[in-house]
């Protein structure tokens, strides 16, 4: 791909980012799709972000992606929010459109379409969710969307998931969301947004010493590795699982076509998948 004066550029802010596949799939489907843009991943100090955001702005970027720890702190910085996003609270995409950053949230739209690409749906489920961070808020705001029969967060923090718990009941104006100490052992789906576990700290496994339902399917929304040590511990108790591949490929794409303004073609999917596939190994 030659990069040109006219190629246009978007990234991605985090600390750390050196593990990250996201320039990998990004670029790949660039070239593969025929887009003149390029993606760059950029580790940021905590008090550098708002300058960051700044720079990416002056330099004539399109937008960017933020990961973890700042989906919150840059909450902060953008000029306007989408109507999802305020209600998350976080953001893991911007659009720059004339001078202004416009912030938005594809975690959940990318997670649902990661069960749907495999064929699963949190409809009518019971449905756990470890954590109560950015990407629990995420996914729980889009979960609530698709009627599952209840949530149940379970979190380190009592507090933190209480807080998680009324923003989705109001959202959806009704009580579908409660939260445990403990994981239900009638649970349909368990889902880890947790950091636990995730490369370089590959150990962690937020179900450790926990008995599982053979019925329960167990998601891992980490990446790397593509299978963590939670996903090994319910496959050893027979249950169905999946990694987070597929919901950072679902975010992904949501973002570029925030970026571009466009829909991308239903090939984008396995463009995507492949790559990280390949980046994975």
């Amino acid at each position: 791909m030659e990069i040109t004066p006219a190629t246009k550029l978007v990234g991605l802010i985090g600390h750390p980012v050196a593990h990250s596949l996201s320039p990998v799939i990004h670029n790949n489907l660039y070239r593969s799709l025929g887009f003149d843009l390029v993606y760059h991943a950029f580790d940021v100090k905590q008090d550098q972000v708002a300058e960051a955001a700044k720079g990416f702005n002056a330099l004539g970027f399109i937008g960017f992606n933020v990961t973890v720890p700042y989906k919150e702190a840059i909450f902060e910085i953008v000029d306007y929010i989408d109507s999802d996003a305020q209600v998350i609270g976080a953001i893991n995409t911007v659009k720059i459109d004339k001078g202004k950053l416009i912030g938005y949230n594809t975690d959940g739209q990318g997670f649902l379409q990661s069960l749907s690409q495999s064929g699963y749906s949190v409809y009518g489920a019971k449905v756990v969710l470890l954590g109560a961070g950015g990407s629990a808020r995420a996914i729980g705001v889009a979960i609530a969307g698709e009627n599952p029969e209840s949530i149940t967060i379970v979190n380190r923090t009592k507090q933190r998931a209480e807080v998680l718990a009324e923003i989705i009941n109001q959202y959806k104006n009704k009580e579908l969301v409660k939260v445990d100490d403990s994981i239900p052992v009638d649970a349909d789906i368990i889902i880890n947004t947790t950091r636990l576990g995730m490369w370089p700290n590959t150990e962690g496994n937020p179900l450790e010493g926990y008995k599982l339902n053979e019925n329960t399917f167990v998601y891992d929304i980490v990446y790397n590795p593509s299978e963590t040590a939670m996903l090994q511990y319910a496959k050893l108790q027979s249950c169905k699982t999946m990694g987070g591949l597929g919901m950072l490929i679902g975010q992904g794409l949501r973002a570029v076509e925030i970026w571009l303004d466009e829909s991308l073609p239903p090939s984008a999917w396995q463009i995507m998948t492949n790559a990280a596939k390949r980046g994975l190994t």
